[in-house]
């Protein structure tokens, strides 16, 4: 099932270690204009991530199918 799928999702290594770079960085103060609208980028697809993963729950629960967090854990 599709839903079941989407639950586990991720961000790629990669693109989480540049994620948390540019976060750095913003703490620091020392991100630049171009790097700062590359991180609110991130931020968004972050967020459509975490609210792909909710509605999957949401309509799995609906189904009858018991959720927990270990269902959001990727396999290894």
């Amino acid at each position: 099932d599709v839903l079941r799928m989407v639950r586990p999702e991720k961000m790629p290594r990669g693109e989480k270690e540049r994620m948390d770079e540019l976060t750095t960085r913003n703490t620091l103060g020392t991100i630049t204009p171009d790097e700062y609208q590359e991180l609110s980028e991130w931020v968004e697809r972050g967020q459509r991530l975490m609210l792909r993963k909710a509605w999957a729950a949401d309509v799995l629960m609906n189904r009858g199918y018991s959720i927990t967090g270990d269902d959001f854990t990727p396999d290894a």
